[in-house]
């Protein structure tokens, strides 16, 4: 693959983790309203800046995925995909607590190794 393709795919699974925090942020923010009715919750998401924001990304991200097979074949951009994973569960670790096993972060190596094999095909 060409450096440009590795790094327009690679900001596109930059975004999608980043999205997921989004996500998860948004998460947290609701989990405080759960005496709320169902409707109530709905609408709460609904006007929930963070899952606004990250809805948004999504939407964003979808147009810039179909633009980049346009040019990049889907056996090659789809693997590095896979660095959503690693951003989200960082992200999740750094802001948010969450806890990562020594085997996890083994897994993410073996997967970066995997794709630095499959970005100098």
């Amino acid at each position: 693959m060409k450096a440009l393709h590795i790094l327009l795919v690679t900001l596109f699974a930059v975004g999608m983790g980043v999205g997921q925090l989004l996500l998860k942020y948004s998460a947290q923010r609701q989990a405080v309203h759960e005496q709320q009715s169902l409707l109530s919750r709905l609408l709460s998401l609904a006007l929930d800046w963070p899952f606004l924001l990250g809805a948004a990304s999504y939407g964003l991200l979808l147009i810039f995925w179909v633009w980049l097979l346009t040019f990049i074949p889907l056996s090659r951009a789809y693997p590095f995909t896979i660095m959503s994973l690693a951003v989200a569960s960082l992200g999740g670790w750094y802001f948010f607590g969450e806890t990562l096993s020594l085997r996890f972060i083994a897994g993410l190596a073996i997967i970066g190794i995997g794709l630095v094999l499959l970005g100098t095909e």
